[in-house]
C-alpha cells in the first residue's frame, strides 16, 4: 500500500500514476491522481476510486521508460491475488531530502517496474521519478 502501479481495471479504466490506498480481500482502494496536486494541475477534483478486487485485469510494468515500452501482465488469467494483512509498510512512502534542492523534502511513491520500484515525486503538480542515488538512513 501507499505504492503506485499501472493498473487496468475490468470497466478499461486505467490509472498511471494513482496511489493503492487499501486493499482488502474483496476491494481495492486507489486515488484518481498522485496527490491533491497533480490533480488541481490537470484540472479534475481529488478522490478515492475503490474498485471490486476482482475487477483488476492488468497490471503494467515498465521495462525501459526511455522507449515505453511496458510488459502487461493479465492479473485475472494468470495469477492468484492473495491479500495479507499486515501491521504497517516499513518503507511507503518514502520522505525524502533533496540537498540538490536546498534540502527540500517530499513525499515520494515507490513505483513498481518490471527491475524493482522506482521512486516518484510531485513538483508543482507534475510527477517525476527520483534521479541519482538515494541514501538511507
Amino acid at each position: 500500500m501507499e505504492a503506485i502501479y499501472s493498473m487496468e481495471f475490468n470497466d478499461g479504466k486505467r490509472y498511471e500514476t494513482s496511489v493503492l490506498k487499501n486493499i482488502t480481500h474483496d476491494s481495492i482502494s486507489i486515488t484518481n491522481f498522485f496527490n491533491e496536486n497533480a490533480a488541481a494541475q490537470a484540472g479534475k477534483p481529488f478522490s478515492l476510486i475503490v474498485y471490486p478486487l476482482s475487477s483488476l485485469k492488468y497490471i503494467r510494468f515498465i521495462d525501459d521508460r526511455m522507449l515505453s515500452m511496458y510488459t502487461k501482465k493479465n492479473i485475472q488469467k494468470n495469477y492468484d491475488l492473495i491479500v495479507k494483512k499486515m501491521d504497517h509498510a516499513k518503507m511507503c512512502p518514502a520522505i525524502l531530502d533533496f540537498k540538490d534542492r536546498n534540502g527540500e523534502t517530499k513525499v515520494c511513491h515507490f513505483y513498481l517496474t518490471s527491475q524493482g520500484y522506482d521512486l516518484l515525486y510531485e513538483d508543482r503538480g507534475k510527477v517525476y521519478y527520483v534521479e541519482g542515488k538515494v541514501q538511507w538512513e
